[in-house]
């Protein structure tokens, strides 16, 4: 077949590879003069690399491992505690984050059991940790990895959902070592003349006879089926001349886009501990392993979460606000050059981070983008439960099932 992927970020160059290696004729098109999406490595004054989206990819994230090792781009540790970072002069230990994860999840079965509806992320710390619990360390690098108010965000599909579930936790992760957009670049290279840049597109729509895609310039390009993997800003502003599936629409209307920022810093000093996360604004600092296996990186990177907290950090107007108070909370911090600020709210093809489950959202949602809508699949984090490189990876292989020999398109075609 031929099929049209939107998007050249991880969902839609994944999708487009697994196509590819299927033998279908592939076009990507994307809006942006790079590859990536909401991946994207740049090298800061002092030559340190940092990541200006997607920053960790987890242990047992065997998805985008796989891919990684597939086309052979390299990954090492950040060996940082992602999940215990050091809050008001502490953190918590690994018996103790293992505990409070245990309580808040059970606390929220029997919530749930109780007849308790539409239970928020906020309110399920609020009834197992009782008063003070905004102050908790597990309560906050939650709410700060949400990106999202935790008062809208459903507890059930963050704590009872969790693709994880089963596998045994590390507190780590991992980066790729030429920066985690070189995952990106290396599909994109493989993939060679079918991926375009600066092709926006407009509308999508299809008949019995294929899909039409419109460009933003007005030309249309005409395939047998398509993937789309846009961020869900930009898919709820595209016009769809089809129906959307009851499952799907649902699905979609019960996605909040989150609100999130990040701030590279080279440095020349700086304290030594690796993951410190403020106790009033969800967003924290990291310092991460260099490749030599021994030093650490001369960078900090920092990534803050939720509308009210960039607000408070005042990124519309700059990093100022932020580095004033990364100097408060680090202050043998010595900067060497200029700091980089990302924020994603102001990007105008993701319009936000990354997506969180509604109040609404229901198991239900966790199957609607298994088939594709008629001859077109969509992908990106915001189809599934990981708001992780490792989701849009997930996504991708998904779409492209839903359109290979095995999926119901091709099932039709027979």
């Amino acid at each position: 077949m031929r099929i049209i992927v939107v998007g050249a970020g991880l969902a839609g160059l994944t999708s487009a590879w697994e196509l590819h290696k299927l033998g279908h004729e592939v076009t990507v098109l994307e809006a942006r003069d790079r590859v990536g999406g909401r991946t994207w490595s740049q090298r800061l004054g002092n030559g340190q690399l940092t990541e200006r989206g997607g920053e960790y990819v987890f242990p047992t994230e065997f998805a985008i491992r796989r891919l990684a090792a597939e086309v052979e781009v390299p990954i090492l540790s950040h060996n940082v505690r992602y999940a215990r970072r050091t809050v008001d002069g502490r953190h918590v230990s690994f018996a103790e984050l293992e505990a409070t994860t245990a309580h808040v999840t059970e606390t929220l079965r029997r919530m749930l059991a109780d007849g308790a509806t539409r239970v928020s992320v906020e309110e399920a710390h609020r009834e197992a940790l009782g008063p003070g619990y905004q102050h908790d360390p597990v309560y906050r690098r939650m709410v700060t990895s949400l990106a999202n108010d935790p008062t809208l965000v459903s507890a059930e599909s963050a704590f009872l959902h969790d693709p994880d579930a089963g596998q045994p936790f590390i507190d780590d992760g991992g980066r790729f070592v030429a920066g985690n957009q070189s995952l990106a670049i290396e599909l994109a290279h493989r993939l060679g003349a079918a991926v375009r840049l600066e092709h926006p597109i407009t509308a999508v729509d299809q008949s019995a006879a294929g899909v039409e895609v419109t460009l933003a310039d007005g030309s249309a390009l005409h395939g047998d089926a398509a993937v789309i993997a846009v961020p869900l800003p930009i898919l709820r502003g595209l016009r769809l001349g089809f129906e959307l599936p009851d499952a799907q629409r649902a699905a979609l209307g019960h996605r909040l886009m989150g609100t999130a920022a990040k701030l590279g810093v080279p440095l020349t000093a700086v304290d030594d501990d690796v993951a410190l996360q403020s106790a009033d604004l969800t967003w924290w600092s990291w310092r991460s392993l260099s490749a030599d296996g021994e030093h650490r990186i001369p960078a900090l990177s920092c990534f803050a979460g939720s509308r009210a907290t960039l607000d408070a950090l005042r990124t519309a107007d700059g990093p100022d606000t932020w580095v004033g108070q990364l100097r408060a909370l680090r202050p043998e911090l010595v900067i060497d050059g200029d700091v980089l600020l990302t924020d994603w709210t102001a990007d105008p093809w993701t319009l936000g981070s990354y997506s969180a489950a509604s109040l609404d959202w229901t198991p239900a949602d966790l199957r609607a983008f298994d088939a594709p809508a008629g001859r077109v699949a969509f992908a990106g984090e915001h189809t599934g439960v990981e708001q992780t490189l490792n989701g849009a990876v997930v996504s991708g292989l998904r779409a492209a099932r839903a359109l290979g020999p095995a999926g119901a398109l091709a099932r039709g075609a027979r």
